[in-house]
C-alpha cells in the first residue's frame, strides 16, 4: 500500500497522478485567467461604454465585428473546461480502480490483512476520485460563471446594437 503514497499527490501515483495534476493546473489557470479577465472587463466598464456608443454611432458594422471579437475573447478556455468536467472524474475513477487492485493484491489470495495491519492507510485509494471530482467541480463552476456572464454582457451589447440598427417607428 505504500507505493500509492509516493506520487506527486498523496494517495495518487503513476501516470494517472501526473494527468490529474496537469488537468488541475490547467483548470486553475483558466479559472484565474477568467477571474482576471472579468475584473478588468468590469473595471473598464464606463470607458468601454463610451467607446461602444461612439462606434455604434460612427460605424455600426464595425461594432458588430467588435462584438464578435469580445465574444471570442470571453469564450477563451471554455473547451478546456468542458473537457476537464468529463476527464477529471474519469481519471480519478481509474486511479481508484488501480489503487484498489493494488490493495487487493497486497491482501493475498485469501484477501486477509497481514497480522498487525490496520485499514487506516487503505482509504488513500479514494483520494484520486475525490481529486477528480473536485477538479470537475471547479471546472463546472468556472464554466457556468463564464457562460452566464458572457450571455449577460453580450446580450446587453446586442440589444444596444439592435436598437441602433432598427429603423425608428414614428
Amino acid at each position: 500500500m505504500n507505493s500509492a503514497s509516493h506520487g506527486l499527490i498523496p494517495g495518487v501515483s503513476g501516470p494517472i497522478g501526473v494527468l490529474l495534476l496537469l488537468v488541475s493546473i490547467a483548470v486553475l489557470t483558466v479559472c484565474f485567467d477568467r477571474c482576471r479577465w472579468w475584473l478588468q472587463w468590469f473595471r473598464r466598464r464606463s470607458l468601454r461604454r463610451q467607446q461602444w456608443r461612439l462606434q455604434l454611432e460612427t460605424a455600426p458594422t464595425e461594432a458588430r465585428h467588435q462584438l464578435e471579437d469580445w465574444d471570442r475573447e470571453i469564450r477563451f478556455g471554455e473547451p478546456l473546461l468542458q473537457a476537464a468536467i468529463v476527464i477529471a472524474p474519469l481519471l480519478g475513477l481509474i486511479g481508484t480502480v488501480i489503487g484498489l487492485m493494488q490493495v487487493l493484491s497486497s491482501l493475498g489470495p485469501q484477501l486477509l490483512l497481514p497480522a498487525g495491519t490496520s485499514l487506516q492507510g487503505y482509504g488513500e485509494v479514494l483520494i484520486s476520485t475525490a481529486l477528480g471530482l473536485i477538479v470537475s467541480l471547479v471546472a463546472t463552476t468556472t464554466l457556468s460563471l463564464n457562460q452566464g456572464l458572457r450571455h449577460w454582457q453580450i446580450g446587453e451589447l446586442e440589444r444596444r446594437l439592435r436598437r441602433l440598427l432598427e429603423p425608428s417607428c414614428p
